[in-house]
């Protein structure tokens, strides 16, 4: 079976696109909230290319920055970070260290490149236009005044990820609000789309979907049904799905194998 993964850009992943250019064009700081598995972080890393540029940055020495990168850490000007259980200090130290990181891995990859010796910037968000902060939640009043003060310091966009109620805690910190420029809400995908994403994720297992079979059309609705939109939900429906069909050497998605994988599932779907 085929097992090559893309991401489909759903008509929530370009509003919150829109949202990210509205924040950067402002210099503001940005909310954005929504249920667990609609799909917040994996548009984020999307759209910052952060499975990619994670792995550029990732050097053990500064001799080996660049080694690994590619003409896309030229473009990266979002940096990607899920907020940790840590004292804020630390906090903002590992948010500089990958604004370093990008850095020096863009200079080093313009050396090797080029060949020519390069504009080592001492600033640690000099093309840097836009932090996206996940998990917001998790943050106390201390770590997001270290945000404050790095979005003070620097003319760049902010976006705070969080659940849904994250934009009335923050309206407590009147210092932090006041910068807030925009809000947008995650929603869960429409019924047209997850119909969209289920004819994707049957070519992904390598089979073939007949809207006019009817064991075809019942196992999508079966799914719809399921999942209610939810992003998250549906991809793990469907590794269960895959792990079924292999085991069972079945070329078909039915209904019976819809209610195995979610019956399959550590949580439950209701």
């Amino acid at each position: 079976m085929n097992k090559r993964k893309n991401f489909i850009e759903t008509k929530e992943y370009k509003r919150f696109a829109e949202f990210c250019g509205a924040c950067i064009k402002y210099k503001y700081i940005g909310i954005c909230y929504g249920l667990p598995g609609v799909g917040k972080t994996l548009s984020s890393k999307y759209y910052s290319n952060w499975d990619s540029i994670e792995k550029q940055i990732d050097y053990k020495t500064l001799n080996e920055a660049g080694l690994d990168a590619d003409e896309k850490i030229l473009e990266a000007k979002t940096i990607f970070y899920t907020a940790p259980a840590v004292r804020a200090t630390k906090m903002t130290d590992q948010i500089h260290t990958i604004g370093f990181r990008m850095n020096m891995a863009r200079t080093m990859y313009k050396e090797r490149t080029e060949g020519t010796e390069g504009d080592y910037s001492t600033a640690t968000y000099s093309d840097i236009d836009l932090i996206i902060i996940d998990e917001i939640d998790r943050l106390k009043l201390q770590h997001l005044e270290q945000l404050r003060d790095i979005y003070d310091r620097n003319d760049i966009a902010m976006i705070f990820i969080g659940m849904p109620g994250i934009e009335k805690r923050l309206a407590r910190y009147p210092q932090l609000f006041s910068r807030i420029g925009f809000a947008h809400e995650f929603d869960n995908l429409s019924k047209d789309e997850t119909h969209h994403i289920l004819e994707y994720k049957w070519q992904e297992l390598g089979l073939s979907i007949k809207l006019e079979d009817f064991s075809d059309y019942e196992a999508i609705t079966s799914i719809i049904k399921i999942t209610n939109g939810n992003f998250r939900l549906i991809q793990r429906l469907f590794m269960q799905i895959d792990r079924i069909l292999e085991i069972n050497k079945l070329e078909t998605i039915t209904t019976e194998v819809v209610e195995a994988a979610r019956d399959s599932l550590v949580i439950g779907i209701k």
